[in-house]
């Protein structure tokens, strides 16, 4: 995947610009003011991918005034980390480029070079955040480029520092003996990758015809070769031999005349297949399906709707399609342009799913609405001065909150966009709008991702059928605050509201109060606590019992939960332990007493669960899902809090 990029002189980025989009993350926004960039960037890559002609790079004028010239030259140079194991090595040709590509991965993961320049200092924080996450031992690090008018490959700004290709590391070389040594290399690395570019301009009906290029990178078919096979191997030669006799019979009436071609007498298997396309496949538009007897062409649609076309076709394409030869990188230019905001959560939902499935999205966008639910991505935050000077503050949304924070810390001012309250507006916006309409959907607004996997489980069914979204935010007050801002349009009496939204928390060893708190019938703020009697284990947030403190991994099928355990206690001695030496209590309800811990017993639990930076709480749900999904334990799982939500959401 692309991890960033190098680019001097194109568009608005006069000079070299180092720019961050990723951190391995399949997942990259770029954020920020009109005209500060986030495009430029999209549309580079597509320049570099899709091998449009250098010469008609968008220049930065004011560089071009300046002249260029062998020192102040355009490039653009990508970054990537790509698995070992996903660079092809079978041919020996392969094999050589694979060679090639470990020594230059090694140098990059390793270098120390540097000259002066600002993004010399964003290269080595970005890789330093790289190498705490990925091993060099099983991931590359490569960069390939092309600079302005040359056909050439092009290292960036650790051109002239390649000495190991002739393995003499203190002698310069040669251009030509570089160009030699990497000849074949660019394309190699490119040939991993089918890069998809869509504007915000893009003509749906255009971009979709089954011929483009893009379209065929979707689908990943060949509609040539496609075509080639459909024609059997003897058509083409009865095809000439047919039509040749014809002409002679023409000819034999014209005496002295007769018909000769111009470069070929004979059809050959491109000639027919060109004809094909423009009669069969040229024809064709994508049409919009209303009812079962109706359809609309999406030329028709309003500008909204042929945006999320867009979106709709590489979704359906791209998930339903995972055997592909090439790595997809699908970049958008703001995904929302023209939508509803009520649609905005919806065609982002879908680029998360994309990204989920191994694909890499990048999108530069104005909707920010992503940015506190995201947990597996990164946003590119841009801004540009009065001097027309680019810098980036590169945030990894995992922890979004702790970053946004730590970014204000970065600056001497206050950031030139307000990330946090913006993307809560957006964010709020859309859930509101998204049940008010006749086909509003309810939603579940839950503490983190382990939850999220719980009630995909759970819910499968209204999930699928397109009634109920889940939003994990990250902690109690980050459910708070958005139970806050969905607050107040919902006591509004001009808003007709018909969804119904679910705030669920844990109950924390130091609960705290809802100060905003009020009921209403479509608006809820619930707690899981275990009571004494094992009745309903939600109550109201604000409910005087506050004791014992409660998670949802103590509210599970106990046996499904000891199995689950039980799957990880090989790694986990004092867990295997613990396993082994208590006999389970089959008759209670709840996963909090399957054992009959003592305080301490139940703190070795609760340290798995917190070990690996919490992470285990994911893994251990992933695990439990996919035991309580299969045929021997799906009897067992009839949960009355599951139940009671349902109710309470009108399922």
């Amino acid at each position: 995947m692309i991890i960033s990029i190098f680019l001097r002189h194109f568009k608005i980025y006069k000079g070299i610009n180092y720019i961050p989009i990723s951190e391995g993350e399949n997942f990259a926004s770029i954020i920020g003011e009109n005209g500060c960039g986030k495009s430029s960037i999209l549309e580079s890559l597509d320049h570099l991918f899709n091998k449009k002609s250098s010469t008609d790079w968008p220049i930065n004028s004011e560089a071009k005034s300046e002249g260029i010239g062998s020192d102040n030259f355009p490039f653009l140079a990508p970054l990537f980390l790509i698995k070992k194991t996903k660079l092809k090595n079978t041919l020996k040709a392969e094999q050589e480029y694979y060679y090639k590509a470990e020594r230059l991965s090694n140098f990059l993961w390793n270098t120390s070079y540097k000259t002066k320049g600002r993004f010399f200092d964003d290269f080595y924080k970005h890789i330093d955040s790289i190498k705490k996450l990925y091993n060099e031992d099983e991931y590359f690090l490569l960069i390939i480029g092309k600079r302005y008018n040359d056909t050439g490959i092009y290292f960036g700004s650790f051109h002239k520092q390649l000495t190991f290709i002739n393995d003499k590391p203190h002698e310069e070389y040669e251009e030509e003996e570089l160009q030699k040594y990497f000849r074949g290399f660019y394309d190699y690395i490119s040939s991993h990758y089918s890069y998809l570019y869509i504007p915000v301009e893009t003509d749906v009906q255009t971009y979709t015809k089954l011929e483009t290029q893009d379209m065929q990178k979707l689908m990943d078919k060949n509609i040539q070769k496609e075509i080639e096979k459909a024609i059997r191997p003897g058509t083409i030669k009865q095809i000439n031999k047919d039509l040749s006799e014809f002409v002679k019979e023409i000819e034999s009436v014209l005496e002295i005349y007769h018909y000769k071609g111009h470069f070929k007498d004979n059809l050959t298997m491109p000639d027919l297949v060109s004809k094909i396309i423009e009669a069969f496949f040229s024809i064709k538009v994508l049409n919009k399906r209303v009812d079962n007897s109706k359809s609309i062409p999406v030329s028709e649609l309003s500008s909204g709707e042929k945006r999320k076309a867009l979106i709709d076709v590489a979704y359906s394409f791209l998930l339903n399609n995972n055997d592909r030869e090439n790595n997809i990188i699908l970049a958008i230019d703001e995904p929302e342009a023209s939508l509803h905001i009520s649609n905005c959560f919806e065609q982002f939902d879908k680029l998360f799913k994309i990204s989920k499935d191994n694909h890499q999205i990048i999108v530069s966008t104005h909707w920010y609405g992503f940015l506190p639910i995201t947990a597996n991505g990164t946003a590119t935050a841009i801004r540009k001065n009065n001097k027309n000077e680019i810098s980036t503050t590169f945030l990894n949304l995992y922890n979004y909150r702790e970053n946004i924070v730590h970014s204000k810390k970065l600056y001497k001012g206050p950031l030139p966009i307000d990330y946090n309250i913006k993307s809560y507006n957006d964010l709020v916006q859309s859930i509101i709008h998204s049940i008010i309409n006749d086909n509003s959907f309810s939603w579940i607004i839950c503490e983190g991702q382990s939850e999220k996997i719980y009630f995909e489980h759970y819910f499968t069914n209204e999930i699928e059928n397109n009634r109920l979204r889940l939003l994990p935010v990250g902690g109690f007050k980050e459910v708070n605050k958005i139970y806050n801002y969905l607050a107040t349009p919902i006591k509004d009496p001009d808003y007709n509201i018909k969804g119904k939204i679910l705030c669920l928390v844990d109950t924390d060893n130091q609960r705290l109060n809802v100060d905003l708190y009020f009921k209403d019938k479509n608006l809820f703020f619930d707690r899981l606590i275990l009571k004494e009697d094992n009745s309903s284990i939600i109550v109201e947030v604000n409910d005087n019992l506050s004791s014992p403190p409660t998670e949802i991994e103590d509210c599970l099928n106990p046996i499904i939960f000891w199995q689950t355990l039980l799957e990880f206690a090989e790694n986990y001695e004092n867990i295997n332990k613990l396993l082994f030496s208590k006999e389970i209590q089959i008759n209670e309800k709840y996963s909090s007493n399957f054992l009959d811990l003592t305080r301490m017993e139940k703190k070795i639990i609760k340290d798995f669960f917190d070990d690996n930076e919490g992470y285990n709480k994911l893994l251990f749900a992933k695990k439990y899902v996919e035991l309580a999904s299969s045929p021997f334990y799906s009897n067992l799982e009839n949960l009355e809090w599951i139940k009671e939500i349902k109710k309470k959401l009108g399922f």
